[in-house]
């Protein structure tokens, strides 16, 4: 009778790491992380700012901007929709002309800044990256794309098991992969810089505390990190994680790394200030003491943009109620040589479906996240716009203020000539139409038919070309003064002001 061979447990042990290696060995993937920044990158301690230079606005080149007049371009989350819309609008914004001395510009020219959140945050880092390269491109390379089969592949795929097994790698870095082989291809921030304005800021939340994040330089400073080393793709899939589909992105705090420095105007908040909770700079205060503590906050965890500002217009809207405290800090930044704002929020966010109430059950778990998370949504999205019109409309008092303490004419206009515009285009507010019921009825995924994509886009660019709001705006726009030397006004995303109008 033949004898039955005896496996040994380290056979069993062995047998099982070589199964593991085979099955995620090709799945591996390197994950980025933050880098520090140098010494050499280092601003001298007690500086305004904790870095010298990267990617902040005023440190990024101007194309030739028109100098009085600041736009800045906000894009919502929603998924893919949004995403279509928000390209669609850019589309209308070449068709958009914008008159001064020299002749018409298209107002997609002028753009200083654009914020991203969710979905909106693929086609504000993807503009950001080619440009008038886009048009025609990203249809191709995103939109058209069945970004889903992705999705399911991650949890479908034995070889995409690897976040099974790796404790340090999470399905959305996965996700950053597809986003880097599709469209972004090795891009860092360094890329962004080099191309020069509009500064893209694409957002995201950190789930520790509920708060926005934003990869601009001026929030990895606190973390003591160098933004141009980072990729464009990982804070797009950061941007996107929603919470359960996807893990959340991990980055390091470097804090330790910046020898205790701290940004300019977080060092002259009151003890008073930070006891307050109505004052602002006082709760931005406490909120950046966390990241300035490398033992209260070691690692920084990220998760969907939408989730604590689906708009993208809070850190916009901050940054101008602070710069409105204080006409001495619009001075010292060139403030004062603005006369026009313009802010575009992009909101491709749908309506809430309130036919529920008609209905005995409202469905299933996913359709009772999606109604409770919209809800949420357009009550939030109704105090931002709200409040952020108030911030515009301070800012402009005050840029008025500062102009007029110098001179009644200033730069060949009177000083009191400050105007600022919030425009919100949304799918949601379109006129009652079967279109905007097709509209409407496109779901909130990664995933659209080419059609669907094609009545998103243009919707959006449709959108942008009858606003009568902001066809107001640009006919109010004034030819740009001949009169003195204009200088680029600066705008820092991300440092607020204090009261005595030091940033």
């Amino acid at each position: 009778m033949s004898r039955v061979p005896v496996i040994s447990d380290t056979c069993l042990r062995a047998v099982a790491a070589l199964a593991v290696t085979l099955l995620f060995g090709c799945a591996s993937l390197r994950v980025a992380d933050t880098a520090a920044l140098s010494p050499s990158q280092l601003a001298p301690p007690g500086s305004e700012t904790i870095s010298s230079d990267g990617y902040r606005l005023d440190a990024v080149t101007s194309h030739g901007q028109l100098p009085d007049l600041l736009v800045l371009v906000a894009m919502s989350g929603g998924g893919k929709r949004s995403a279509a819309f928000a390209y669609g609008v850019l589309k209308g914004m070449r068709d958009v002309s914008i008159p001064f001395s020299g002749g018409n510009r298209p107002l997609l020219s002028e753009l200083d800044g654009i914020s991203g959140i969710s979905g909106g945050s693929f086609t504000a880092a993807y503009y950001g990256l080619y440009r008038d390269r886009m048009f025609g491109q990203y249809e191709k390379d995103f939109l058209y794309s069945d970004t889903n089969s992705y999705i399911f592949g991650i949890y479908l795929l034995p070889w995409n098991w690897g976040w099974i097994a790796n404790p340090k790698v999470g399905t959305n870095d996965y996700m950053e992969h597809v986003y880097d082989e599709t469209m972004f291809h090795g891009a860092t921030y360094k890329d962004l810089m080099t191309l020069g304005r509009p500064i893209i800021a694409i957002g995201a939340t950190d789930i520790s505390y509920g708060n926005p994040f934003m990869f601009t330089q001026e929030v990895f400073d606190v973390i003591c990190s160098d933004l141009t080393r980072f990729p464009l793709a990982r804070a797009v899939a950061a941007s996107n994680g929603f919470p359960g589909l996807f893990s959340p992105v991990t980055l390091t705090n470097r804090a330790a790394d910046c020898d205790g420095r701290i940004p300019g105007w977080e060092r002259r908040v009151t003890a008073e200030q930070r006891r307050d909770p109505l004052s602002r700079l006082g709760a931005q205060a406490n909120v950046l003491d966390r990241y300035l503590d490398p033992q209260r906050t070691r690692y920084v965890h990220l998760a969907d943009g939408g989730i604590s500002d689906n708009l993208g217009l809070r850190v916009a809207g901050a940054m101008m109620q602070n710069l409105a405290q204080s006409p001495v800090s619009l001075t010292r930044l060139g403030y004062d040589r603005l006369r026009r704002i313009l802010v575009i929020s992009i909101d491709g966010q749908g309506a809430q479906d309130s036919s529920v109430a008609q209905r005995e059950s409202v469905g299933g778990l996913l359709s009772l996240f999606g109604l409770v998370s919209g809800g949420q949504i357009d009550r939030y999205n109704f105090e931002t716009l709200n409040t952020v019109t108030t911030q515009l409309q301070d800012i402009v008092r005050s840029i008025g203020s500062a102009r007029c303490v110098q001179a009644e004419m200033f730069d060949g206009s009177a000083c009191n000539d400050v105007e600022g515009k919030l425009v919100h285009i949304s799918l949601a507010s379109m006129p009652d139409s079967p279109e905007r019921s097709t509209l409407l009825a496109i779901p909130t995924g990664l995933t659209l038919s080419p059609n669907d994509v094609d009545l998103l886009v243009a919707a959006g660019q449709a959108a942008v070309t009858t606003s009568e709001p902001l066809r107001q705006f640009l006919d109010n726009y004034p030819a740009q003064p001949t009169g003195g030397a204009p200088r680029r006004a600066r705008l820092s995303m991300g440092g607020p002001v204090d009261q005595k109008g030091r940033q």
